[in-house]
């Protein structure tokens, strides 16, 4: 058994710091935007459909970052089957492929006037360390769409590593013998209302049941 100890978010990306082992601020939160534009909206217009198709291109160059940083199937399983199918998919392909943001491509594809998924560029832009809504970050916010609106006043106040903390947490709490005991399960349920209010778990499933219930309120 290793010693009792927690992981903050601040230890987890500094102050301005913009990534982490090759994951940037935001991306986690922009692969779920791309996911729900992608797999959940309603397509009427075909607008709508050319952006739904911009976002499952880039939640797909996405995958292996969201894979390797955020420890699905370590951590997490998909909640569903459409997304896991996405998943099998590129990480049999990229696997291998090292952690990238794309916001450079992406920025210069808006520039030329094409349609795109979003990156973590459009979430937290600029030297911004803790989430804020559409209207706080006028100027920052290169895209005019609702949903993008809509996941920014979700996130609000949220600081950058939030997520990130939760998962190291979670790996320092099975290194316990009592891990729903441990000082990381303790930041864990501290860390949940935030964590809550990003989505992520909507997708996610914690592979212990311990951390399930923790999650679940239970």
């Amino acid at each position: 058994m290793t010693d009792d100890r927690c992981v903050s978010p601040e230890q987890i990306m500094g102050t301005s710091q913009q990534s982490a082992h090759g994951h940037r601020k935001g991306t986690t939160s922009a692969f779920f935007l791309n996911a729900e534009w992608a797999l959940r909206r309603l397509q009427k217009t075909n607008q709508d459909r050319l952006q739904a198709a911009a976002c499952e291109r880039m939640l797909r160059l996405q995958m292996v970052d969201i894979v390797h940083s955020n420890g699905v199937g370590d951590l997490f399983d998909w909640r569903d089957q459409d997304i896991a199918e996405i998943c099998r998919q590129e990480m049999s392909k990229r696997g291998d492929e090292s952690v990238q943001s794309f916001d450079d491509d992406n920025r210069a594809a808006l520039t030329a006037g094409e349609v795109c998924g979003f990156t973590g560029e459009d979430l937290l832009p600029g030297e911004r360390d803790f989430g804020a809504s559409a209207a706080e970050v006028t100027g920052s916010v290169s895209r005019s769409d609702d949903m993008l609106k809509e996941h920014l006043q979700r996130q609000r106040g949220v600081r950058k590593g939030t997520f990130g903390a939760f998962c190291a947490n979670y790996r320092l709490a099975r290194e316990q013998s009592d891990p729903a005991s441990s000082a990381a399960a303790a930041m864990m349920r501290e860390l949940l209302p935030k964590v809550h209010q990003l989505g992520y778990l909507q997708w996610w499933v914690c592979r212990d049941n311990w951390a399930e219930t923790l999650v679940s309120g239970q």
